[in-house]
């Protein structure tokens, strides 16, 4: 560590030397008066145009593979497939047939104990806004499936 220390304060020391030297400052006075302010603005022109044209370079590059993303998971799936089809059984088994879904349509208006459950709650509703409303004044007379979409929005 020390040694590294001493090497990079070498190094400052001798670059310090250099930049002060009155060679350097002779050479760059001398640079700079041969140079005319049109030379300089135009030197500066084409360096200002020069890093404008390697952002944008660089921003296209980045963009154009951003665009390739989606062929990401194209080869992902190609890859899977064929790790699939080498692991596959060499046997061909017969698929069988899909099962039948059996959907059972329930009759919500004859289900008693969802009516009980909703006379219940509106009873409930009802004692805790300080109306009193015997049990028995309530009657469920038809239970409709509500859209939904309407109930999101509320």
């Amino acid at each position: 560590m020390k040694k590294i220390k001493s090497l990079a304060a070498l190094g400052l020391g001798a670059l310090a030397t250099f930049l002060t030297s009155p060679f350097v400052a002779k050479a760059a006075e001398e640079a700079a008066e041969a140079e005319s302010k049109g030379e300089v603005l135009s030197r500066a022109l084409l360096n200002t145009v020069m890093s404008i044209a390697i952002v944008f370079a660089a921003l296209i590059l980045i963009a154009w593979i951003i665009s390739l993303f989606k062929y990401i998971n194209k080869f992902e799936q190609k890859l899977a497939a064929k790790k699939a089809a080498k692991n596959a059984p060499a046997e061909v088994t017969a698929a069988p047939a899909p099962a039948i879904e059996m959907v059972e349509e329930e009759e919500l208006s004859d289900d008693l104990e969802l009516v009980a459950v909703i006379t219940a709650a509106i009873h409930a509703y009802e004692e805790a806004q300080g109306n009193d409303i015997p049990a028995d004044a309530l009657v469920v007379r038809s239970i409709r499936k509500v859209n939904k979409n309407k109930w999101q929005n509320a």
